[in-house]
């Protein structure tokens, strides 16, 4: 599983608030089991107590049949911190509390820390999905 980011552009268009910082978490996931359903992410925290990140929805990544890699999935975010403006995500690494979802119904719970890979960006090179997928 990897995790990107995306920034708002502009600081407080939507909050009102500089003092916010509004953007996106971009998730990805690879299957190592073709009975994998899918993923679901219900929590989302900064390995750093400064920086807050409240997720404003769960995050569901499907996985089609016969593929290994999910569609990418992304969920709002907001950092709320008297540093909002200067924070560099780049350096944070994130846990997460997820549950892989089987075909058969079965579940499991899992927790894990992920870095972060970046700013997201739409069409990657092949250079950079081979150095991501690592």
């Amino acid at each position: 599983m990897n995790v990107y980011f995306r920034i708002q552009e502009h600081p407080g268009q939507y909050s009102g608030s500089l003092r916010s910082t509004h953007g996106a978490l971009v998730f990805t996931g690879e299957r190592y089991r073709d009975d994998i359903s899918n993923i679901v992410v219900k929590e989302v925290r900064t390995t750093d107590s400064k920086v807050e990140i409240k997720l404003q929805q769960i995050l569901v990544l499907p996985f089609k049949v016969n593929e290994t890699t999910s569609a990418e999935a992304s969920v709002r975010f907001r950092i709320g911190s008297d540093k909002a403006g200067k924070v560099d995500l780049t350096k944070y690494r994130v846990r997460i509390n997820a549950v892989i979802n089987y075909h058969n119904g079965e579940k499991k719970a899992f927790r894990m820390t992920l870095p972060m890979m970046g700013v997201y960006m739409n069409s990657l090179s092949e250079k950079q999905k081979n150095l991501i997928n690592r």
